[in-house]
């Protein structure tokens, strides 16, 4: 992982990924399964290592965030994103992930694909044309092992010809301010990279985008704001965690910290009026459903 920064995010369990590579002139395909983490490629690794490569990546499992350049966007099952390693950028799976990713030449993207600069640090959200892509790059992957170079540049070339209909076909909203929804993505994506930082807010979002405060607030007009938005994100991501709780030995004080959380009488109301129970009450209910998934003892059978 010379080519980035790594951060591990939940530090309530220690760090595990596995990962599968397979590279070519042709181009490469990567299998990674990971616990939660961060990565951020910075001028200074793009200047030590020169690398050019377009990342295509297929969510198999989890949630995660991705930001390239200037575009950025959450990523769920079923996504399909773009990166590219000449961009300073960053991304990670905010839960336990599993991807599968297509390396591919910026020059053999460009002329089979499209303009790099709109794709990255995009996505194309699920459906049933990326289910067949992620097919394809599931079999791709279990099988490169046994492939020649001849066979690998074959089966790069099947997988581009699927994506190139895949992106050709992607039609977003006409009637939908593109500016503005690009805006929201990259906020939302900076929003979940910087949640454990309890001084995160509306404030140092517009520091980081670089926008005006009119401009990013009119990105978010007609939902519930952004001050709103960055505390039901702590919520979302301490929810997630407290149903793990049980099996992961977590406590809740160290989870309300790890979401940015500080105030434990104001996390636990906010939490009660999103959730419809408290923290405690989760974790309790938690609790139970491990106790009756365990198997019973010989002296109860």
């Amino acid at each position: 992982m010379s080519t980035v920064d790594l951060q591990q995010l939940d530090l309530d369990r220690p760090f595990s990924a596995s990962r599968m590579i397979a590279q070519s002139r042709h181009g490469g395909i990567i299998h990674t399964i990971s616990r939660p983490y961060s990565l951020e490629r910075t001028p200074t690794h793009i200047r030590r290592d020169g690398r050019d490569e377009v990342g295509v990546m297929l969510v198999r499992k989890g949630r995660g965030y991705l930001e390239n350049g200037r575009n950025g966007t959450r990523l769920g099952v079923g996504d399909i994103a773009f990166q590219t390693w000449s961009k300073p950028g960053s991304g990670g799976g905010l839960t336990d992930f599993d991807e599968v990713r297509l390396l591919i030449p910026r020059e053999t993207f460009q002329s089979q694909i499209g303009n790099l600069s709109e794709l990255a640090g995009s996505k194309i959200p699920a459906g049933p044309l990326n289910e067949l892509f992620s097919a394809y790059l599931r079999s791709f992957a279990a099988s490169v092992h046994t492939m020649s170079e001849a066979e690998t540049a074959i089966a790069i070339e099947g997988a581009l010809h699927l994506l190139r209909g895949i992106v050709h076909g992607h039609n977003p909203d006409a009637e939908q301010d593109i500016s503005a929804y690009a805006l929201r993505s990259l906020a939302l994506a900076r929003i979940e990279r910087c949640l454990h930082d309890p001084a995160f807010g509306p404030a140092n979002l517009v520091a980081d985008l670089r926008v005006s405060r009119s401009r990013l607030y009119a990105a978010f007009a007609g939902g519930e704001g952004i001050a709103a938005t960055i505390r039901n994100a702590r919520l979302d991501r301490a929810h997630e965690r407290i149903l793990r709780a049980p099996r992961m030995g977590f406590r809740i004080g160290s989870i309300m910290a790890s979401c940015g959380l500080t105030d434990p009488a104001a996390f636990s109301r906010a939490f009660r009026q999103r959730f419809g129970l408290s923290p405690r009450d989760l974790l309790a209910l938690g609790d139970t459903r491990v106790d009756q998934e365990r198997p019973r003892s010989a002296s109860m059978m």
